[in-house]
């Protein structure tokens, strides 16, 4: 993490979001490393290894999706303190029920607002 006060890890299956989101970071939080996975299994072996201080993870990924890949985080004691964002296109007040319940710290529908993106990640990295 040379030259970054924190570090995001966003694990996202789609092109189009992953370069989205890198983006953002760049204009609004350059401080901030972003770190980038393309699937689940690789995500939680980053998760595991750099230990980012937020970790932004979709919910519709193929093979382990967010639910599942979220379960396993909180059951890791090396993974269980980092804060999760979630994000999805399901936009339903059930959906985001769903994620509250399983633990996700926030809950950001597609397609992403800057300003949103931007002011939840700042608030749970503190600020």
């Amino acid at each position: 993490m040379e030259g970054y006060n924190k570090a995001v890890l966003y694990v996202e299956d789609n092109p189009l979001n992953m370069a989205l989101m890198h983006h953002i970071f760049k204009k609004n939080l350059s401080s901030v490393q972003l770190l980038k996975a393309e699937t689940a299994e690789q995500g939680l072996e980053i998760a595991a290894r750099e230990q980012p201080d937020l970790i932004i993870l979709d919910i519709g990924l193929p093979g382990l999706n967010g639910y599942e890949a979220m379960e396993y985080l909180q059951s890791n004691e090396d993974t269980r303190h980092i804060p999760v964002l979630a994000t999805s296109a399901f936009a339903q007040a059930s959906d985001m029920e769903r994620a509250s319940s399983a633990g996700f710290a926030d809950y950001i529908t597609k397609p992403f607002q800057v300003k949103t993106i931007t002011d939840s990640v700042k608030k749970l990295l503190g600020g």
